[in-house]
C-alpha cells in the first residue's frame, strides 16, 4: 500500500543501506493499516536513503540553510516533512524514531479538519496547554504553532514506536499528563 509512495534512494549495487535507513522502512511497515492507507492517499512521496535531508529527493537547495529553529542547518537533519513529502536519512536525531516523527507531521497536516493541521484543533490545543507546564524541552515550547507541531510529532513517534517512557520524559516525568496524550493519540489513530 505504501509502496506507491515509497522511494528508496540508495544504490542496491553498493550493498544494503545503513541500519538507520532499514529501521526507517521497518517503522513504516509497523504502522496500523488504516494509517498506511491515510498516508498513501495523502502523500506525494516518502523518500528514504543515506545522508541528511539535502541529499534526498532533490532537496539540495536546503544545503547550508538554517532550520526553522535557527540553531543548525538542514545538513545535520535526519528528516523533514513538507509539501506532502516525507524525507528521512540516516543522521542521528534526538527524536524517538525519525520516520515516525515525520509521519506524525504528515498526519498532523493531512488528517486535520477544514484544512487545518490536527495540532491546530481546539482539542489538541487544550491538551498542549495542559502539557506546557511540564514540557522538558525548549524545542516543544517554541513560539506559535512550531512548538505544538513538534510536540505532536514527537508524541506520535514515542507512542507509535512503543517508547512511551520517552513521552513521559518529554513531560518531565508527569505520568498523568502522558496518559492524557496517549489517550488522544489512541482515540484518533488507534495507536
Amino acid at each position: 500500500m505504501l509502496e506507491s509512495v515509497l522511494y528508496r534512494q540508495w544504490d542496491v549495487r553498493e550493498g544494503p543501506p545503513p541500519p538507520e535507513v532499514i529501521g526507517a522502512v521497518d517503522s513504516l511497515a509497523s504502522l496500523p493499516e488504516p494509517l498506511k492507507e491515510k498516508l498513501a492517499d495523502g502523500l506525494d512521496g516518502i523518500y528514504v536513503g543515506p545522508g541528511g535531508v539535502p541529499q534526498l529527493d532533490d532537496m539540495g537547495h536546503l544545503r547550508d540553510r538554517p532550520l526553522p529553529s535557527g540553531r543548525a542547518t538542514w545538513d545535520i537533519c535526519a528528516g523533514a516533512y513538507g509539501d506532502r513529502k516525507i524525507v528521512v536519512g540516516d543522521r542521528p536525531s534526538p527524536t524517538p524514531d525519525v520516520m515516525l516523527h515525520e509521519v506524525g507531521h504528515a498526519l498532523d497536516d493531512i488528517d486535520g479538519d477544514d484544512g487545518e493541521w490536527t495540532s491546530d484543533s481546539p482539542a489538541f490545543r487544550r491538551l498542549y496547554e495542559e502539557c506546557r507546564p511540564h514540557l522538558a524541552s525548549e524545542f516543544h515550547r517554541q513560539p506559535d504553532a512550531l512548538g505544538r507541531r513538534e510536540f505532536f510529532a514527537d508524541a506520535f513517534a514515542a507512542i507509535s514506536s512503543r517508547q512511551r517512557p520517552a513521552l513521559v520524559d518529554m513531560l518531565a516525568g508527569n505520568i498523568r499528563t502522558a496518559l492524557e496524550v496517549m489517550l488522544f493519540f489512541n482515540r484518533r489513530y488507534g495507536i
